[in-house]
């Protein structure tokens, strides 16, 4: 049985690292993952983390730019411009 569900996520992004975490449980905890399953495409790495009962919490994406749909990114862009606009 095929099911679909749309929800929010949490999505940070370091432009200084280019690298993006989106977050499948928000907030991760100090000392909540158990073990870092890195995996390499040709250019960029990602990285799973992963409790101790083999749940993944969250997914980093090294060379997000490179990555990442333009989409997504230009989003990531938007909201962080956004919440700057705000705080002033």
């Amino acid at each position: 049985m095929y099911r679909e569900a749309r929800i929010p996520l949490v999505i940070t992004y370091d432009s200084d690292a280019d690298a993006a975490y989106i977050y499948l449980e928000h907030p991760v905890t100090s000392g909540a993952s158990e073990r870092i399953v890195p995996f390499d495409p040709r250019e960029g790495m990602f990285n799973l983390d992963v409790d101790r009962d083999a749940h993944v919490l969250g997914l980093e994406i090294l060379g997000a730019q490179r990555h990442l749909p333009s989409a997504l990114m230009e989003a990531i862009h938007s909201q962080g411009q956004a919440e700057t606009e705000h705080t002033r």
